[in-house]
């Protein structure tokens, strides 16, 4: 067996595993009574939007090009380098270290053309929106497509190194505004440069991209780190289908790498007054601070309604924190359900009045903040329309 037989047939199983989790959530009937109508409806009010009517097509008149540089933002968020390693590999690295670099740089190119399909996609289905409404031609969208997929290629391999390394308060600040300025550097550049400068600085981005993730491909020190992404990317479409379940379970990935809480360290204590509301509070609270998982979902539900808000029409803003205030406030349920649900917690006491109001305190709390957040955001979109 050689790497390329050994990638493949993980591949294959990936798919495979992919396939059966959509197919235990979307039976027949769901498939013709939601998701084929839903199908259907895009593709008429896409239709509409090319002949200059619908609903989409005013949106689009008044958002402009912003909302396609916010879809692009938002494409930049997803995608990881993968591997396809396995707990099991690690016996391979002592006699057979060539297949798993070879499984590595296969699996390194699947994640090239993964990205790859991604733009392209958007590219042939927003291309002729563009062409009318922003007047761009053929070759300045090809430009445009290859600048922002060599930069989505870069922070690729800059996820890698935070794979790699322990979390920790300032890399995730660090983080935060090297995208912030790439971000505002990229806007100036596709505003004010030509476009064959943008096409240059994008290969720039495509081959040190490349090579730097070709050096890292071939370095088995962070190879725990790299299993436990692989398990995450894995399960990511299960742990979605299992969030919006409160029967279902999803068995957490364990992360071998020891990092301490940044905040309320050595279990201390957040409410100075002990009772069995407290308590429950208190627990909740520690949870959420501590687990990523859960406020990265946070997270991303506000980034995606956040920036809907910022690019959609003042009737679509209303809609939009409408629905998110619900959503939010829907999952804040399920999450805090989910916390209690821990085996530890079997024999406490559910049907209470402590418990109860401790449930309303804690999904109050996070759903104002988090709705304050939205509103302010709407505040300012205000600004600039």
């Amino acid at each position: 067996m050689n790497g390329r037989t050994l990638f493949f047939r993980r591949l294959f199983d990936y798919y495979k595993y992919q396939f059966k989790v959509l197919h235990a959530v979307i039976d027949w009937t769901v498939a013709l009574y939601i998701v084929l109508p839903a199908i259907a409806f895009v593709i008429y009010q896409y239709i509409d939007l090319m002949n200059g009517r619908g609903l989409l097509y005013e949106w689009s008149e008044v958002a402009e090009w912003r909302w396609l540089y916010a879809v692009c933002g938002l494409i930049m968020f997803t995608g990881s380098i993968r591997t396809f390693l396995m707990e099991a590999d690690k016996v391979f690295l002592l006699q057979k270290k060539e297949i798993i670099y070879q499984l590595k740089r296969y699996a390194l190119l699947y994640s090239f053309l993964v990205t790859m399909a991604k733009w392209l996609l958007l590219f042939f289905i927003v291309l002729p929106l563009i062409s009318h409404s922003v007047h761009i031609t053929f070759a300045e969208s090809t430009a445009l497509l290859c600048y922002l997929f060599g930069l989505h290629i870069f922070f690729l391999s800059l996820k890698q190194d935070r794979i790699r390394k322990p979390r920790s308060i300032s890399r995730w600040i660090g983080d935060i505004l090297v995208r912030a300025i790439f971000f505002a550097g990229s806007a100036i550049l596709i505003v004010l440069t030509q476009w064959h400068l943008l096409a240059l600085f994008g290969i720039l981005f495509l081959l040190f991209s490349v090579i730097r993730s070709l050096k890292k491909t071939a370095s088995f020190t962070a190879f725990e780190a790299e299993v436990t992404e692989e398990k995450k990317s894995r399960l990511a479409l299960a742990g979605l289908v299992m969030m919006m379940s409160q029967e279902a379970g999803m068995p957490k990935v364990k992360d071998r790498m020891r990092r301490k809480p940044l905040l309320y360290r050595n279990s201390k204590r957040i409410f100075k007054r002990r009772t069995i509301c407290t308590g429950y509070k208190e627990l909740f609270f520690k949870v959420m601070l501590r687990n990523g998982e859960y406020a990265r979902q946070m997270y991303m539900l506000l980034s995606a309604f956040t920036v809907l808000i910022f690019v959609s029409p003042i009737w679509l803003k209303v809609i939009a924190l409408l629905v998110y205030t619900g959503v939010c406030r829907y999952i804040l349920t399920l999450i805090f359900d989910k916390v209690m649900d821990a085996p530890f917690l079997i024999g406490a006491d559910k049907e209470s009045d402590e418990y109860y109001r401790a449930r309303k305190n804690c999904i109050n709390i996070l759903h104002y903040a988090f709705a304050a957040c939205c509103f302010l955001a709407a505040a300012v979109s205000l600004l600039f329309t």
